[in-house]
């Protein structure tokens, strides 16, 4: 799956979609308006859906999908799909976060200790977040 940048402004969301804190402020940087990025993972909130990317040089970060356009629809093969509230370790985002789901490679669905380890810097998960990327 391919997306094009149309904003980096928390201006680009609307209020409902401001679910972790946005305001007009707030920069999705190292964001580059008009820039492709690849989409790894996609996280289903119930008022917005976040982007896995990963920008040049940098690691991964979770975006919201409103400031962005699909190019190519297509999803990967080597995709999987759980839903947070029956997926043991994962149930926790749907009660502090009220994520619904989460669609992406393997091990970002089937390893909470990944999920966590990109978020959290961890060199480990992101040696393994940057293995799969450079293998796609």
């Amino acid at each position: 799956m391919l997306v094009i940048c149309n904003s980096i402004s928390g201006k680009s969301l609307p209020d409902d979609a401001r679910i972790m804190g946005e305001t007009d402020e707030t920069l999705f940087e190292p964001l580059k308006n008009g820039m492709e990025y690849k989409v790894y993972g996609i996280m289903f909130y119930t008022t917005r859906i976040d982007f896995l990317l990963c920008p040049e040089g940098e690691n991964p970060l979770w975006v919201p999908s409103n400031i962005f356009n699909v190019l190519d629809d297509k999803l990967p093969p080597d995709w999987g799909c759980i839903i947070t509230e029956k997926t043991i370790d994962y149930s926790d985002l749907y009660d502090a976060f009220g994520i619904i789901s989460i669609l992406g490679y393997f091990e970002l669905i089937r390893s909470y200790q990944h999920y966590i380890g990109i978020l959290e810097r961890d060199a480990g998960e992101l040696q393994k977040f940057h293995s799969y990327r450079l293998s796609c």
